[in-house]
C-alpha cells in the first residue's frame, strides 16, 4: 500500500499541480472523497482481510488523501484550511501546529480516542442493561478499536460535505470529472490496485463476483425506487387534475 500511503506516492500516481493550486474547494472535496480508503473497508466487509490488518493502512491512506487533496486546492482555499487547523489545534490541544508538522492525529492519539469512545459506549450500555451486557475483554476491545479506526478512516465531516458539496448532499463525490482529473478513473484504479496488492488471484475473482452481484442488486433497488416515485408523481398529478376539474 506504499503506492497510496503518502502524498508523494499519490503525486506519482495522479500528478501534481502549480504552486497556486488547480482545484476549487468543491473539486478538492470531491477528490478527497474519491481517495478515501473505502476499498479497504469493502474487503473487510466481504470477509477477505481483517480489520487488524487494514486499520493501519486505512489510517495512513486517509492522511495521504487529505494532504494530497489539499495540495491540489487553490492557494486561497489552502490558507483557509491552514487557519482552521490552527484554530482547532489551539482549541483542542491548547497549542498551535508547528511549521512542517501534520495537522492529523498520530496513530497513538487515534487509538486512544476511539478506544476511549468504545469504553464509554460500553459503560453506558452496561449502566442501562446491567448484568445482561457482557464484560468487554481486552481482545474484544482491541478488535473493536481496529474496526472503528477502519470505519472512521472512510467517513467524512458532514458539515464540510454540505458546505462544499451542496449538490451532492454529502455524497461520495466519486463520479464524473474534476477539472482535469477523472474521479471515476481514480476510484477504479484504487479498487484495482488495492485488490492486486492485498489479495490472491482467486480472491480477486471472488471479490469481482461479489461486487457484480451487489451492483446488480443496487440497480434493481434503484429501478424499484424510481418506479415507485413515478407512480407517486402520477397520483399527485391526477389529484391536481381532479381538483382543477
Amino acid at each position: 500500500m506504499k503506492r497510496y500511503g503518502t502524498v508523494e506516492a499519490l503525486q506519482k500516481s495522479f500528478g501534481t499541480c502549480p504552486p497556486w493550486g488547480d482545484l476549487s474547494p468543491t473539486q478538492t472535496r470531491s477528490l478527497y472523497h474519491t481517495l478515501l480508503p473505502r476499498s479497504l473497508l469493502a474487503l473487510n466487509e466481504m470477509g477477505f482481510v481483517t480489520a487488524e490488518d487494514l486499520a493501519p493502512l486505512a489510517y495512513e491512506a486517509r492522511i495521504a488523501a487529505k494532504e494530497y487533496a489539499r495540495s491540489r486546492c487553490v492557494w486561497t482555499g489552502r490558507v483557509g484550511v491552514f487557519l482552521f487547523d490552527q484554530y482547532r489545534s489551539l482549541r483542542d490541544k491548547g497549542r498551535l501546529i508547528q511549521p512542517g508538522k501534520s495537522s492529523s492525529m498520530s496513530w497513538e492519539e487515534i487509538w486512544a480516542k476511539y478506544e476511549g469512545q468504545i469504553l464509554k459506549e460500553h459503560a453506558e450500555k452496561k449502566k442501562k442493561g446491567g448484568m445482561k451486557v457482557k464484560e468487554l475483554d481486552e481482545d474484544e476491545l482491541m478488535m473493536q478499536t481496529y474496526m472503528r479506526i477502519l470505519e472512521r478512516s472512510c467517513s467524512t465531516n458532514q458539515t464540510f460535505d454540505k458546505l462544499f458539496l451542496p449538490d451532492k448532499e454529502g455524497g461520495n463525490g466519486s463520479g464524473g470529472n474534476n477539472g482535469d482529473i477523472s474521479l471515476a478513473s481514480i476510484a477504479s484504479q484504487l479498487d484495482h490496485d488495492v485488490r492486486t496488492i492485498l489479495l490472491s488471484p482467486s480472491e480477486i475473482s471472488k471479490v469481482e463476483k461479489k461486487v457484480k452481484k451487489m451492483e446488480k442488486k443496487q440497480l434493481k433497488e434503484r429501478e424499484k425506487e424510481e418506479k415507485m416515485q413515478r407512480k407517486a408523481d402520477r397520483k399527485k398529478e391526477k389529484r391536481k387534475a381532479d381538483e382543477l376539474g
